[in-house]
């Protein structure tokens, strides 16, 4: 009997089919009948893979930069300007965030962390300011505190010999 050759190494060259190998061919799960193997030289799909369609994300961003692009006139009072939909948008929804709209708010601070804009870089100063003359009230009363401590003593439990009769008069002498 001869060995099948189903070992698919590179090094080994496949065997020349002979009329024993042949016979010995068995049909089951993962091997096909002979005249249904694809022939050498042959496609297993000869149409190609189907076309994927084209994405829609480029011309989307596309659509969306000329749209933003647009100029359009604001009028403030009797002003009238010539601005960006862009800059136009970003000016109301400042607006929306200064009357205190959540979702404005939300908005602002969302595209202000992406683009890194700091909100808070004209008040820090305000605000170390204001931390610092706080910091100065609560560390002299956490001060005060602690020398009030020191300054009413606990009162003291020692055997009557050891205590003096008047604390007054030792400090006189």
């Amino acid at each position: 009997m001869s060995k099948d050759n189903n070992n698919r190494r590179p090094d080994r060259a496949p065997a020349p089919p002979t009329e024993a190998s042949e016979q010995e061919y068995k049909v089951g799960p993962g091997r096909p009948p002979k005249e249904y193997q694809f022939k050498p030289g042959q496609s297993g799909n000869p149409k190609g893979a189907k076309r994927k369609p084209k994405p829609m994300a480029p011309d989307l961003k596309a659509a969306l930069e000329q749209a933003l692009n647009k100029p359009i006139k604001l009028k403030q009072g009797e002003k009238e300007r010539i601005v960006t939909m862009a800059v136009a948008g970003i000016e109301q929804l400042v607006a929306q965030y200064a009357k205190g709209d959540r979702h404005g708010r939300r908005d602002l601070i969302a595209l202000a962390e992406k683009l890194g804009v700091d909100l808070m870089a004209s008040h820090r100063q305000a605000i170390q300011d204001a931390l610092a003359t706080n910091q100065d009230a609560i560390l002299s009363a956490y001060v005060q505190r602690k020398n009030n401590k020191v300054v009413a003593s606990a009162p003291v439990f020692a055997p009557p010999e050891l205590l003096d009769d008047d604390p007054q008069e030792q400090n006189q002498d």
